[in-house]
């Protein structure tokens, strides 16, 4: 069985100073009117996470493949933090979708 390759994530700090000198200019103000809706640590994880892994696939310009192979490889970086900040518990999407539409509204 071959074993699967993986990308190296690029180093990009997920703090909000880092993931706007990442991104792409066309992303700049969508980003700062996200990063000005933050209100908790709920709603500044999702923007960090979000915007981190644009971030990320920033990185790769214009090369579609290399793209498609840094956001997997994000979004897999992202799952496992989820995964070790966990206490074990799990959502299902419903639920996940009503605490999100939650913070939104706030």
């Amino acid at each position: 069985m071959p074993t699967p390759q993986t990308t190296e994530l690029p180093d990009i700090p997920r703090t909000i100073g880092g993931i706007a000198a990442a991104l792409e200019a066309h992303w700049q103000d969508k980003f700062w009117d996200d990063v000005r809706r933050i209100h908790d640590g709920i709603s500044a994880r999702m923007a960090i996470d979000d915007w981190w892994r644009q971030a990320v696939i920033d990185t790769a310009g214009s090369d579609t493949a290399k793209r498609a192979a840094l956001e997997d490889a994000a979004d897999l970086h992202l799952i496992a933090l989820a995964r070790a900040d966990s206490d074990g518990t799990t959502m299902n999407h419903e639920e996940a979708m009503a605490v999100f539409d939650q913070a939104q509204a706030s």
